[in-house]
């Protein structure tokens, strides 16, 4: 299995998400701010792509922390960027890679 950055795999997601039919499938853990524990299983959403804020998403925390998704049914997702555990793209056939903040 591949191993790449956090900064890669967010590049890669967002331009895959520029072509026609690019997706990517994405696995991350889950945070709840108001009670400030992270899920300890992976949350996986298929068939994303990348997307921009939307006018009503406003935060406590700096956004470049978010990474804002639609999922394969089209409702608006994010998740905090250093919680991104593996991706993969549509435009090689999935193949799973393991993200790691520190590559």
């Amino acid at each position: 299995m591949e191993i790449i950055s956090e900064h890669d795999a967010i590049r890669m997601m967002e331009d895959v998400s520029k072509l026609p039919d690019g997706n990517f499938n994405i696995a991350f853990y889950k945070y709840s701010r108001s009670t400030g524990i992270v899920d300890k299983s992976l949350c996986t959403k298929k068939h994303c792509r990348s997307r921009l804020q939307l006018p009503h998403e406003k935060w406590d925390v700096d956004g470049d922390n978010y990474f804002l998704f639609t999922d394969g049914d089209g409702k608006p997702k994010q998740c905090y960027k250093i919680l991104i555990r593996y991706i993969s793209l549509s435009t090689d056939g999935y193949t799973l890679r393991k993200v790691e903040r520190f590559k």
